[in-house]
């Protein structure tokens, strides 16, 4: 006798997801509505978690420009997998993915999406993890409406794979070969008053500006300004490596030490209209008047993107010049070109970058070595670490641990060496609700913001650790026999936006909306200003505070340090730094601080020449 064995797979029955009854020509006209469809609510869902309403807010060119992206998307996934079901699924994910992106960007750093972002993905992945990722209202709103549309999806009949459309296709690249030429290839975009938005998309839409900014990313190498005549004009350093005369031009002392501390983030926020706090955030910086010169420092940068103020600092050009949200240190920084660094190294200087942080930021190694440093130092050189808001993983090193290291390379440098030393910090850095680790509650805000903003708090108090430990530092430094000039500077404003997206600076009033377009120069101008000081240990002739850019402060630094220029950094004082301290995409701030959207007539043959001569030095082969 046979016997037959009833497994549990014999009798396990097969779950089928329920479809909807369509017969092919109902289940195919379903799906070529959806396609149709599908992109109006990507767009909508994408704007709103922009903080758009996309509907009221554009005008009806920009809705259609927006709008082409999201079809085009679309049928070039339905080309891939030809399914219309499929491409709807890809083409709104991804969408939305990007929409959640932007949204956190607007969040986090208090700016857009650009083209550029995804050349320094590395850079945002060393501080991804540090954020709060927790969705919020209008984000659960999005997830929602998305999701519900795939639960749909999946009731359709099973879609099977379309041979390949030639009869759409063909119509189809005629008319995105139509639209991509003129968007890219003439001034239809500018003429129609539409230009990239730096700060948020509010004015274009995501896909809109972000198609905008990529076609700003293409730079003809202009043809105003000779190579030979640049060449003249960078000239050459003094390339005398005999040792550092103790006095330079003038009976002016010249420092045998140099070090310039850019500090993430730093700001005096005090200076902001209804901002108190229950003690100074920074009392020492503040009773600094010896032998310093203090003042307010205009970046081009807000809330992020160091790397640009670094770049401005150590070559004396503006950002202003290049596409809209690119960075140079990831594109346009090659061997040769003049620096601070190589004018410091021709004159004998021992020359040091020093960054408490993942060498994966930025470029940074291979900037710095086309920059000429000779030694370059990131987190894992720095002994004895101390992190702050968190361990290893998730904190920054602190201030005062950048500081002993600093003094420790001092230290070890060989005696009456020259040293020129760059150490750009990491303490401070966004985001301001990380975990308070390590991290002592000992400054909040005060009168009406009390208990509003715990990220001012953080950053407050961020700041008042970084007062300490600069005070650690210069009392080593007034200790020293050998002239030592401290530099002290901000890279830009930190980025503390309440939960809505609206920043701290717009809750003030200081900004009047979070529109760019309603900001005023003064409104621009308060957005993008950050504190320095020149500090020595040794008697320096008396000078007035005085306003500063990161674009020429290296320069100044030079000549309070009476530091021979060449010809390039000669030329950048006598013509464009004694007329402009910034320029930032159409902001023009003169030499008093006053600015303006419009060009003095005075001054454009000079931003003219300016521009012309940066161009070529970033462009030329």
């Amino acid at each position: 006798m046979t016997y037959t064995v009833d497994t549990p797979r014999s009798r396990r029955r097969r779950l089928r997801w329920p479809r909807l009854p369509l017969g092919e020509w109902q289940a195919a006209w379903t799906t070529r509505a959806l396609m149709l469809l599908a992109p109006l609510l990507s767009f909508t869902l994408v704007e709103y978690l922009n903080y758009n309403n996309p509907w009221t807010d554009f005008t009806p060119l920009q809705i259609a420009l927006n709008l082409a992206w999201y079809y085009l998307g679309e049928l070039f996934f339905y080309f891939v997998l030809r399914r219309r079901a499929s491409a709807v699924k890809w083409a709104m994910g991804i969408a939305w993915g990007l929409g959640m992106a932007n949204h956190y960007l607007i969040s986090f750093r208090g700016r857009t999406l650009f083209p550029g972002d995804f050349l320094t993905l590395r850079t945002a992945a060393n501080v991804a993890g540090n954020y709060d990722y927790r969705p919020d209202s209008m984000q659960w709103l999005t997830i929602g409406v998305f999701a519900a549309v795939l639960l749909a999806l999946s009731f359709l009949p099973n879609e099977k794979k379309r041979p390949f459309p030639w009869r759409l296709f063909v119509p189809a690249a005629g008319a995105a070969a139509v639209f991509l030429g003129v968007f890219f290839g003439t001034g239809f975009v500018e003429s129609r008053g539409i230009e990239p938005s730096m700060w948020t998309t509010r004015g274009n839409g995501l896909f809109l500006n972000f198609s905008v900014c990529l076609k700003y990313m293409r730079v003809e190498q202009p043809e105003t300004y000779s190579e030979e005549t640049l060449a003249a004009l960078a000239g050459s350093a003094p390339s005398d490596p005999a040792a550092v005369p103790a006095a330079g031009e003038g009976g002016l002392l010249r420092p045998v030490n140099v070090i310039v501390i850019m500090n993430e983030s730093l700001s005096d926020l005090s200076v902001l209209p209804g901002v108190e706090s229950n003690t100074d955030a920074m009392p020492f910086l503040r009773s600094l008047t010896e032998n310093t010169i203090k003042g307010y420092a205009y970046s081009s940068v807000f809330g992020g993107t160091t790397a640009n103020s670094e770049y401005e600092f150590l070559t004396g050009n503006t950002t202003a010049f290049l596409p809209a949200g690119t960075v140079p240190y990831q594109m346009y920084v090659s061997d040769g070109d003049p620096t601070l660094v190589g004018q410091m190294a021709a004159l004998g200087y021992r020359t040091v970058a020093a960054h408490p942080y993942r060498s994966s930021g930025w470029s940074r190694p291979s900037v710095y070595r086309d920059f000429g440093f000779d030694e370059v130092y990131f987190e894992g050189d720095f002994q004895d670490r101390e992190y702050m808001r968190g361990d290893e993983k998730t904190g920054y090193v602190t201030d005062q641990c950048d500081y002993e290291n600093l003094i420790r390379w001092y230290e070890e440098k060989e005696a009456g060496e020259p040293l020129f030393l760059f150490n750009v910090t990491m303490q401070n850095h966004s985001a301001y609700q990380m975990a308070w680790t390590n991290l002592p509650r000992e400054v909040w805000l005060t009168g009406a913001l009390e208990g509003r903003f715990n990220t001012v708090n953080q950053y407050l108090s961020l700041v008042y650790q970084s007062d300490q430990a600069f005070e650690y530092l210069l009392d080593y430094f007034s200790q020293v026999e050998r002239p030592v000039m401290l530099v002290f500077v901000g890279d830009h404003l930190p980025a503390v936006n309440l939960s809505d997206g609206v920043s701290l600076y717009t809750h003030l009033g200081i900004s009047p909306s979070e529109e760019a377009a309603d900001w005023d120069p003064t409104s621009l101008i308060a957005r993008l200003s950050t504190d320095y000081l020149i500090w020595t240990n040794y008697e320096t002739q008396p000078a007035p505070d005085r306003l500063e850019s990161c674009t020429f402060l290296g320069l100044h630094v030079l000549q309070r340090a009476g530091i021979p220029l060449n010809q390039y950094f000669t030329w950048l004082d006598q013509e464009v730094a004694s007329r402009m301290l910034l320029r930032r995409g159409t902001l023009f701030v003169d030499e008093n601080g006053h600015g303006s959207y419009t060009v003095p007539p005075e001054d454009q043959a000079m931003l003219d020449l300016y521009t012309a001569v940066e161009r070529n030095l970033l462009y030329s082969p």
